[in-house]
């Protein structure tokens, strides 16, 4: 097997020629990415299956887990990068999936050998290690240096490569600047509320607010719209807790403004708390003491490296995964995880939620942080974990092998009480992927509610010129690059002479402006905050990034749509699967869908809208009268 990679060259011969990143390759070559693409359902229940097995690991007779127990149920092992899973915080998951499509590759063409024709020093370990496990001849071909690659650029690319002690100083160090100075930390966490009836509390992202409402005292999420207005009517005082995430439309410092103005209207009905409050001095030095017992227990795991592979296979990827496992137990993500291990469990102490709770679910490590911590100090609480938009299907965190749903004590995996999901699709999803059944319940879409009676109702003619541009971008720096790139790119070859107006859209943790100045784009566009449902009425058609949800409402308005692919990553749109999108991967691709774009079908009980919010009512009135 000839492998090509990035500008690799070769001109002898080979039985296979395949390339590593490319997508499209020639005809009679293989592409790796699209064979990784095809196969991506069976490689993803084989990586889960690997992940449950590492937690499995046997360590001074102890399963990795239990070896790692934190709190009597909390293990430290669902904090860790590996465990969480994540395709946007370890594109070295693609690269796995793409090693384990070129395996098969391999054996189903009956190679016997490897030609690696590129400078990736990690791949190169994989493939000469692995070929000499197989008995087969193995050798790089290149004039280039083999050189560590690293997904990360600038000041991130720099700090990665400081040891991995100093990296978790530095995460602190970042942590105060940015947040924790703007709150008064006490010695000691205090209790936020005197009173442990009927008090509910509410664990939400922020800002992404009404931010008129809020200058007036009025908290009013986007994330969550109407719920406010059902929360009014019922008997609860509540605890909202807000999640802080880097945006143009708050800074830390007016967040800290914003919760004061909104704790002096009804503070007997409405009490709003950064989690950073929840910090003690107290709590940091206890931190600390619990980075250098994680530390210490990594130091003895060095030997697990050796079953970083697929069951049955003898092509091991831990080089690709390193610096995610070090990190987890030695740098800046374990340090984080700690924190928010002891805040959360801090704000569960003080916070009482009698008779439920409820948080933002996506199966992300804060939350499982949050569930056991509740579950030790709000033994009565019903959890309730309500999907914060749509369930990716090629996004591995909310899926886990279905043996995890078995295990029993520290090993538990946390669940919340109920799994509240806003659609159809989702509950057939989880439950295909082992989900307790009995653990699911339908809930009305609050994001989307806005959607009733609107199904394809910007279906409308095209306009032959002078139409309106809607670009929205993703949350993650390396797409939103990609994408407008793409566009850049696009109009150079005369994609856009058909558009009057280009408006872009940001993600609320992603401000483009950065980006847009650097690529400095020609022609003249906008870029607003304005809410996503007001800007789809006015668009003609819409470009959106590969991960952001907002392609599914656009679908479902009827707005022709134009989504750009994945870049060198798992295919991230929630509209996978459909055969109707065609991902952009090149400003030709680009061009053609700009000159014609395509409406994307998809069914009208998408989601469960009811502004009536039938389903909450019911959910909340039987805690109500319980």
């Amino acid at each position: 097997m000839i492998l090509l990679d990035g500008d690799g060259q070769w001109d002898g011969d080979g039985k296979v020629i395949a390339h590593w990143t490319q997508l499209n390759s020639s005809p009679h070559q293989e592409s790796i990415p699209q064979k990784a693409e095809e196969q991506a359902l069976s490689i993803k229940k084989e990586y889960l299956a690997w992940v449950y097995d590492l937690g499995q690991y046997k360590i001074k007779g102890q399963t990795l887990i239990s070896f790692l127990k934190i709190f009597d149920n909390f293990s430290f092992w669902w904090m860790t990068k590996i465990a969480a899973k994540s395709p946007f915080l370890s594109p070295c998951i693609f690269q796995v999936f793409k090693l384990r499509a070129l395996e098969k590759l391999y054996f189903e063409k009956e190679c016997k050998g490897v030609v690696y024709c590129g400078n990736n020093l990690d791949l190169h370990e994989i493939f000469k290690k692995w070929c000499k496990e197989l008995g087969h001849p193995y050798r790089r071909f290149s004039n280039q240096r083999c050189v560590a690659k690293s997904s990360k650029t600038g000041t991130k690319r720099l700090v990665s490569r400081l040891p991995f002690w100093l990296q978790a100083f530095l995460y602190l160090v970042s942590r105060w600047i940015n947040c924790c100075r703007h709150i008064k930390l006490k010695f000691r966490e205090e209790p936020k509320h005197s009173s442990k009836e009927k008090c509910v509390t509410i664990v939400t992202y922020f800002p992404n607010i009404d931010l008129e409402k809020a200058k007036s005292g009025c908290f009013w999420s986007h994330y969550w719209e109407n719920f406010h207005d059902l929360l009014n009517d019922l008997p609860y005082t509540v605890n909202w807790v807000w999640l802080y995430g880097n945006s143009n439309q708050l800074s830390y410092k007016d967040s800290v403004s914003i919760r004061d103005y909104c704790n002096l209207v009804s503070p007997n009905k409405y009490r709003h708390f950064l989690l950073e409050e929840f910090l003690s001095t107290k709590i940091f030095f206890k931190s600390l003491l619990l980075y250098l017992q994680i530390f210490s227990k990594g130091l003895f795991l060095s030997a697990i490296r050796k079953i970083f592979c697929f069951s049955g296979s003898k092509l091991n990827f831990y080089p690709l995964m390193k610096y995610d496992w070090q990190s987890s137990f030695f740098g800046k993500d374990a340090m984080e995880g700690i924190l928010f291990s002891l805040i959360f469990d801090s704000m569960a102490k003080n916070l009482p939620a009698t008779p439920w709770s409820i948080f933002t679910w996506e199966n992300q490590i804060w939350e499982l942080a949050l569930i056991t911590a509740w579950k030790r100090h709000q033994k009565e609480a019903k959890i309730y974990a309500y999907q914060h938009s749509v369930i990716i299907p090629q996004d591995l965190r909310p899926f886990l092998d279905s043996k995890v749903f078995e295990q029993k004590g520290v090993e538990t995996f946390p669940l919340p009480e109920k799994l509240i999901l806003n659609g159809p699709p989702w509950e057939s999803l989880m439950k295909q992927f082992g989900y307790p059944e009995e653990k699911i319940s339908p809930i009305e879409a609050l994001r989307y509610l806005y959607l009733e009676a609107n199904y394809e109702k910007q279906k409308k003619d095209i306009p032959s010129s002078g139409r309106v541009l809607l670009v929205v971008t993703g949350a993650h720096r390396f797409e939103t690059q990609m994408q407008l790139s793409l566009l850049i790119k696009a109009d150079i070859i005369g994609g856009l002479k058909k558009y009057e107006k280009v408006t872009f859209k940001p993600h609320p943790d992603l401000p483009v402006d950065e980006i847009l100045a650097t690529l400095k784009p020609s022609f003249d566009y906008t870029v607003t905050s304005q809410p996503l449902r007001e800007l789809l009425f006015l668009a003609d058609v819409g470009y959106f990034a590969n991960s952001t949800s907002g392609s599914i409402e656009a679908a479902y308005l009827g707005i022709p749509l134009i989504v750009a692919g994945p870049a060198d990553n798992l295919n991230l749109n929630p509209l996978y699967g459909s055969t109707s999108v065609n991902y952009v991967t090149n400003s030709k691709m680009l061009c053609e869908e700009l000159e014609s774009p395509t409406r994307i079908n998809i069914p009208d009980d998408y989601f469960y809208l009811d502004n009536k919010m039938t389903l909450w009512k019911k959910l909340l009135h039987d805690q109500k009268t319980a």
